[in-house]
């Protein structure tokens, strides 16, 4: 059989609509309404997509895991599985549209529903903007999803199926996959070369080549050796500084001053943000998000200064306003460390190769950097170089543009700087004097969380805790799926069971605490004893998720418990549900006034409990907090809505979300009536009152933990037993 006739075996309809349709369907996560045929779709079309017979056969497990685990990039991986399900679009996209480097140009040459389908599919899958959508000419770019780990591994899995509906037999494409696929220009048909192509599938990211369009040699005489100003900088009273902490060793006492041309200071630089998909478990790399918007301003600064960088790309380009052009100074200094031997960030260790020295002839120093990097092909796992602050600058520049001129910039260097001191430049430098939210500079630089030197600072840790929390409580309170949705008195002139003041209260003395007895702590706020002190990495959408996904788990095993007696109780009591309470769906046993679980005792007591739980799980090694990493930017004025969407989405694809799950059911089965509620036994309304008042804090996590040391679920029972043990 001949590989033409094999391939034309691909040949759903792409005439129908549907062909783009299944894009949003999945991209969406509304795919099950129309497996189940609660909503209409062309079957064959979905089908082909999926990869399946039937609309009620089991999905394929690689389409389980995009669903579970890629929200971000669902559609762009239906838009490849869609260009798969026709020959004619794998032929086209090879040979006719496919660029050399993650993208191409789509060409509209007949104006058939074949062609503009997949144009509109090019724009719902996120590989074009919405502006190409009736244009003849479609510029794409599918390189977003290849720099995504593993989820390439996925797409093998589809390509096999493919292959499968094209006559090949398993054995044939599981010795041969890269050699059929070759064969079908499958690599051509995703703008990627065979080495690209191959690396992605196996799980690995891979991401643009960028060309230099200018001559690396030209650097070689001038920046093989680069002069540095040597400054001491060290009062004899900082030797009784205690060094002993973790990644606080004793600097040197000393640092360097130079310049270079700012795209050779990039190309030598990591920013080690805290997204990065090398370093997850034991990642201390702490830099803020880039944002894309302020790299662009500054780079319109530095061509054509202030005020024209300020205006709109049409007024920029307008003659008569040429006279506001001015030049575009960076007179600062960027801030940097230089890696010393054996360094690691993540699971990444520097190589010997790729190393700066510093040398001294006589009385001078200077930089003497490695070789390979004049070489264009030269691309280390860890470069020698991390930013410390003026990320945004050395990124408004690209390392491969011509630059008409000279561009140098001021660089401030420290020799193998231990992170807690950068998290302590960060601090004084982007923090302390400019008095912003400090809340967020611990999602910023979370190493700033733990720091010793902020404990008694006026504006360090006890503020962070205090801002933190409100805005914490705030979350719990204006989010529309919260449990706490409109159910916390923020003003104190309102009916609600708990006031503001209370909930951030519970909060500040629990997952924002942090511990001397250094046993168990704060989750949110210090470090893992037994885990290296490495610190739970969650920023405000996270931490707030993970509040709401507590309560509502509590809600919603109020809401499905059987038999239990204090439950039945609370539900025969005359109270009326709010607006809000009944959009919900709450039990009247969750929100009324005699059930603790809406008042104080109740909110502080299972926030006490909570954290030292969850404080237990995280110390453990059974589970890793810190897979959860945010990869989106920083909001530096609230919590969005949006962000604590997404970060629920990743809890719930996550095994943290199932301990979640046993530890509501099991709280649950404590009584948790106030003593004015009613009781069929006085004797239990007398055990109901030792949780009154402050005191009764504390009664309530202790009776909690003995629940859970007798608990049937073996898990949380677990740690439940190891927290007692360390709490005598």
């Amino acid at each position: 059989m001949s590989k033409t006739l094999n391939l034309e075996k691909l040949k759903t309809s792409w005439t129908k609509y549907d062909a783009v349709k299944v894009i949003n369907i999945i991209g969406n996560d509304e795919l099950e309404s129309y497996l189940k045929g609660e909503q209409s779709i062309n079957d064959s079309v979905l089908k082909s997509y999926l990869g399946i017979k039937n609309l009620s056969d089991d999905l394929p497990n690689y389409w389980i895991e995009v669903l579970r685990n890629y929200p971000n990039h669902r559609k762009l991986f239906t838009l490849l599985a869609g260009i798969f399900t026709h020959h004619k679009n794998i032929a086209d996209f090879a040979n006719k549209y496919s660029g050399e480097n993650m993208e191409g140009i789509f060409l509209i040459e007949e104006n058939d529903k074949h062609q503009t389908n997949l144009r509109s599919a090019l724009v719902e899958g996120g590989a074009s903007s919405n502006s190409f959508r009736r244009k003849p000419e479609v510029p794409y770019r599918f390189d977003r999803i290849f720099a995504v780990e593993n989820i390439g591994a996925h797409f093998k899995s589809l390509l096999e199926e493919r292959l499968k509906r094209i006559g090949h037999k398993e054995k044939e494409i599981q010795d041969n996959f890269f050699k059929l696929a070759y064969s079908y220009d499958f690599h051509k048909a995703l703008s990627l070369n065979k080495s690209q192509f191959k690396k992605w599938l196996e799980g690995k990211s891979i991401t643009q080549i960028k060309k230099i369009n200018y001559s690396l040699k030209n650097f070689i005489e001038e920046y093989s050796k680069v002069d540095l100003i040597k400054i001491n900088q060290w009062l004899a009273n900082w030797d009784s500084v205690n060094y002993d902490e973790p990644m606080r060793s004793k600097p040197e006492k000393y640092f360097y001053f130079f310049k270079m041309d700012i795209r050779l200071l990039k190309r030598l630089s990591d920013v080690h943000r805290r997204k990065s998909s090398k370093s997850k478990s034991k990642n201390t790399n702490i830099q803020r998000e880039l944002k894309e918007d302020r790299t662009q301003e500054i780079h319109r600064y530095v061509e054509s200064g202030f005020p024209l960088s300020t205006l709109s790309k049409k007024d920029r380009e307008l003659e008569s306003n040429d006279v506001l052009k001015m030049p575009g100074f960076l007179p600062t200094a960027i801030l940097i460390n230089i890696l010393g031997p054996n360094e690691k960030r993540g699971n990444s260790e520097i190589q010997s190769e790729d190393l700066i020295s510093i040398k001294e002839e006589g009385k001078k120093n200077f930089l003497d950097l490695p070789q390979t990097v004049f070489d264009e092909n030269w691309d280390p796992e860890l470069k020698p170089i991390e930013v410390i602050d003026g990320q945004h600058r050395l990124w408004a520049f690209d390392e491969t543009e011509e630059i008409e001129g000279d561009y140098e910039v001021p660089v401030i260097a420290y020799y193998n700087l231990d992170r807690a001191w950068q998290a302590y430049l960060f601090y004084v430098i982007n923090i302390k004097p400019k008095k912003i939210n400090t809340s967020l500079g611990y999602d910023l630089y979370p190493l700033l969380r733990t720091q010793e030197w902020l404990e008694n600072s006026k504006d360090g840790l006890s503020v962070y805790r205090e801002t933190r929390a409100q805005e914490l409580v705030e979350a719990l309170w204006s989010y529309n799926e919260s449990p706490w949705h409109r159910r916390i008195s923020m003003l104190g002139n309102d009916t609600s069971n708990i006031s503001q003041n209370a909930f951030v209260r519970a909060l500040s003395s629990t997952y924002l605490k942090k511990s001397i007895r250094k046993k168990v702590s704060g989750l949110f706020a210090d470090v893992l004893y037994n885990k290296n002190h490495e610190e739970i990495k969650w920023v405000r959408p996270q931490q707030a998720a993970f509040l709401i996904l507590i309560w509502d788990e509590i809600s919603r095993a109020v809401d499905n418990a059987d038999n239990i007696e204090w439950i039945k109780n609370l539900e025969k009591e005359p109270y009326q549900l709010t607006l809000f309470e009944r959009e919900l769906k709450l039990s009247k046993a969750f929100v009324t006034k005699n059930s603790n679980l809406s008042r104080d005792q109740g909110v502080t007591g299972i926030s006490m409990f909570s954290n030292d739980f969850f404080y237990v799980l995280a110390n453990e090694s059974d589970i890793n907090f810190n897979d959860l990493e945010w990869n989106e930017e920083i909001d530096e004025r609230q919590i969005e809505t949006e962000s604590i969407d997404l970060a629920i989405s990743e809890f719930k694809n996550h095994s943290l979300y199932t301990y979640i799950q046993y530890f509501a059911q099991e709280i649950v089965r404590f009584d948790w009536r106030t003593s004015n509620a009613p009781f069929d036994d006085e004797n239990k309304r007398e055990i109901q009152k030792k949780y009154r008042g402050s005191g009764g804090y504390r009664d309530v996590w202790r009776d909690l933990l003995k629940q859970f040391v007798s608990s049937n679920n073996e898990k949380i029972k677990k740690y439940a037993i190891i927290l007692n043990e360390i709490s005598k």
